[in-house]
């Protein structure tokens, strides 16, 4: 399963953990799969996004934890 970012249909990355294109904030760079998980927390129905792909986005999330220095 594929995050719906715009590029899934061209990426050559098979998982969404591994993506490789990147968002330039202002201090700090975050994935594309990152972002759209963001996005979808904010603009999105949370119940029908939760049955299509909220293990994959847990699993993006837990990655970008990982990565911020709190």
């Amino acid at each position: 399963m594929k995050l719906q970012c715009g590029y899934e249909d061209t990426c050559k990355v098979s998982d969404c953990l591994k993506c490789k294109r990147y968002l330039h904030l202002k201090s700090l760079t975050i994935t594309l799969a990152e972002a759209d998980c963001i996005e979808s927390f904010g603009v999105n129905d949370l119940n029908l996004w939760e049955r299509e792909c909220r293990d994959l986005a847990q699993n993006v999330m837990r990655k970008l934890n990982q990565r911020i220095k709190w």
